[in-house]
């Protein structure tokens, strides 16, 4: 049975318990309403709130990827122009080998390797843009590596379905990486020569010193001098950036086998300051006069010892002829007089040679060999014959002996004219399909690129679902709780008012 109070007015007390929940209640619901979301604090739902804030995580990580694949896809579409432009200038190259490859060409062939040098000089400089290869031989290109690009969207961050590889390595597109640095479609032929492997560098300070038909038809020198430790990348550089080997013609590279390689479509000997040895690299082989002075150019060539003796010094005559040079039918000689040294006999052979004009104005020329001082070579880029007579009747004065004919050489051979063109036909399709190989990779990271971008934006697609499902708010559901709420809140008030009047009809009691 219920007491009738003055002092407690229970009802009123339940009517106002009753309408705080209300209240409390109708906030949250215009909290959710007016923020979207159903959590807006940890106490709403806090298991759910880090499955939700776990999902947001996923969702930064993997726009930031997309991000990511774009920049590396327009970086691959970048070195892809670059690519078909590369493509483009080995056409050229293809059509001039083509044409100087004919037999029925008519004009200078010389012409043709000028432009073949400057479209090989800009492929360098397009590798070097595109980041497939670098200036002057030494450096590979900052591409020309592993590259991983970052998407996200697997479980743990550093696992390697995360991120898209796109293996560029071995993908060198200049002359040098594409084999393009002996070809030669000019004017008459020229042999390279060789020398040992110099991959692990110079074990010591070395100067080469060049001779070179120049272009006044003067036999000219030059050297150019390598550092101690000095790397094979820094001897090729040393070579190919001497502004008298450029005008030379003059290029340096290395063969299969790692040995430098010296080449040029005109006529020019090397030799070395240093003597070979075991352990030591220089330019020299295993037997310093056979290499230290080798001859390049498809010329005849006779080596000659002048050994100089004591007692009267011989007149000695060579004696040149050859249809290519211009004696057909009669010969050319030349007498000197040698001295008792070998050094003087040799400077007076070569002096005799290179002093005349005919056998300049022909390209014939003598060289002192510098690891032999009594070796004399002579050279010419066209077929000649040579003999050799003395006059002296004592066998220590009869001091020019034949000993060989053309220099040995190492390395490839670099032959201008029509089979140049041929040969460099075939190196330029190798060419083409090294370049084929890195489009293959380009191509195949750019369809990778497009293919994770889809998949992550799916993904995105999808974490933002489950994380709407968790945190958003349902409208529908709140609209409806706000109408019910503030149903409830006006209900109660008007409780609450029945309930404070009810005190009054207690004192009706006491009348």
């Amino acid at each position: 049975m219920a007491n009738f109070s003055l002092v407690n007015n229970l009802s009123s007390q339940a009517a106002q318990s009753r309408l705080g929940s209300t209240n409390a209640q109708l906030n949250q619901t215009l909290q959710r309403l007016s923020s979207g979301l159903r959590i807006n604090k940890s106490g709403d739902d806090a298991a759910g709130l880090a499955i939700a804030n776990s999902f947001r995580s996923d969702i930064s990580i993997l726009s930031q990827g997309v991000r990511n694949a774009n920049d590396g896809l327009s970086t691959l579409q970048i070195i892809d122009g670059g690519l078909n432009t590369i493509s483009g200038l080995l056409d050229r190259a293809a059509s001039l080998a083509s044409q100087s490859a004919s037999g029925t060409f008519t004009g200078d062939r010389n012409t043709l390797q000028a432009e073949l040098s400057s479209v090989l000089g800009e492929i360098d400089r397009q590798a070097q843009n595109i980041g497939l290869g670098g200036a002057g031989g030494t450096d590979e290109g900052r591409f020309n590596r592993a590259i991983n690009v970052f998407i996200g969207g697997g479980a743990n961050a550093s696992a390697a379905g995360n991120s898209v590889a796109v293996d560029l390595s071995s993908s060198r597109v200049d002359k040098t990486g594409l084999s393009l640095t002996n070809i030669n479609i000019g004017q008459g032929t020229g042999n390279v020569t060789g020398a040992q492997d110099i991959s692990a560098g110079l074990t010591a300070a070395e100067v080469f010193t060049f001779q070179n038909v120049g272009s006044s038809g003067q036999l000219s020198s030059f050297t150019v001098t390598l550092s101690a430790g000095a790397s094979a990348s820094n001897v090729i550089d040393a070579i190919n950036n001497d502004a008298n080997a450029q005008a030379a013609g003059i290029q340096a590279s290395l063969d299969t086998g790692n040995a430098l390689v010296l080449s040029s479509s005109s006529f020019f000997t090397v030799s070395s300051d240093v003597a070979d040895g075991a352990g030591q690299t220089g330019i020299g082989g295993a037997s310093a006069a056979a290499d230290d002075v080798a001859i390049s150019g498809s010329a005849n060539s006779q080596a000659l010892a002048v050994n100089g003796a004591a007692g009267t010094p011989a007149t000695q005559t060579l004696s040149f002829s050859g249809e290519q040079i211009g004696f057909s039918g009669s010969s050319k000689d030349v007498s000197f007089t040698a001295a008792v040294t070998a050094a003087a006999g040799a400077t007076a052979a070569a002096a005799a040679v290179n002093n005349d004009v005919e056998l300049r104005a022909a390209g014939v020329f003598a060289v002192i060999n510098k690891a032999d001082s009594s070796e004399v070579s002579i050279v010419s880029l066209k077929d000649f014959n040579l003999g050799v007579s003395s006059t002296s009747t004592v066998a220590a004065d009869n001091n020019i002996d034949t000993l060989q004919t053309q220099t040995a050489v190492t390395g490839a051979t670099v032959t201008g004219g029509e089979q140049g063109g041929k040969d460099a036909l075939g190196f330029i399709q190798a060419a083409v399909g090294i370049l084929g190989s890195v489009q293959g990779k380009v191509g195949a990271g750019q369809n990778n690129l497009v293919q994770a971008i889809d998949l992550a934006s799916a993904q995105i697609t999808n974490f933002q679902a489950a994380e709407s499902a968790i945190r958003d708010a349902d409208i529908a559901v709140e609209a409806s709780n706000l109408a019910r709420l503030n149903t409830l809140q006006q209900a109660g008030v008007s409780a609450l008012a029945q309930a404070n009047q009810s005190s009054q009809a207690i004192l009706a009691l006491l009348r």
